[in-house]
């Protein structure tokens, strides 16, 4: 049945390029860049959190020649974290490809990708030149 085939060859999809983590420092800038694919020409549309982002001063998204899809954020902050993702589609179908980016503060350590982690509160600081031993006890 050729006409699938052919759905399935020319829908909108990302070829390549995109992590599926990111890990990045506050006041640095982020940019999320992918190769798309479609015939036709497939539309772009970037997400966080599932709502559509759209160009401001904070945040850029581009499409360039139909082939360059890129979501640049100026100065992440911890509220950049979240669950990003882009939409490729055309009339033939798309997909979604997802994003987790994690924003950490300077001198924090980075922190591990973890799913449904509680929102830590940091209520007092602790100097980052004397870590505490870790504790094990010997068996």
């Amino acid at each position: 049945f050729r006409s699938a085939a052919f759905a399935e060859k020319n829908r909108g999809r990302v070829v390549g390029g995109l992590p599926d983590v990111v890990t990045i420092m506050e006041e640095k800038s982020l940019s999320l860049t992918c190769t798309v694919w479609g015939e036709p020409t497939p539309e772009v549309s970037w997400f966080k959190n599932e709502q559509e982002v759209a160009s401001n001063e904070h945040t850029t998204v581009t499409f360039e020649g139909g082939k360059f899809a890129s979501m640049l954020i100026n100065k992440v902050t911890p509220d950049d974290s979240g669950k990003y993702s882009i939409n490729v589609r055309n009339k033939y179908g798309g997909e979604f490809v997802e994003i987790t980016v994690s924003v950490y503060r300077q001198g924090e350590k980075i922190p591990e990708p973890k799913l449904g982690q509680p929102k830590t509160t940091a209520a007092t600081p602790v100097p980052a030149k004397s870590p505490a031993p870790p504790a094990k006890t010997p068996t």
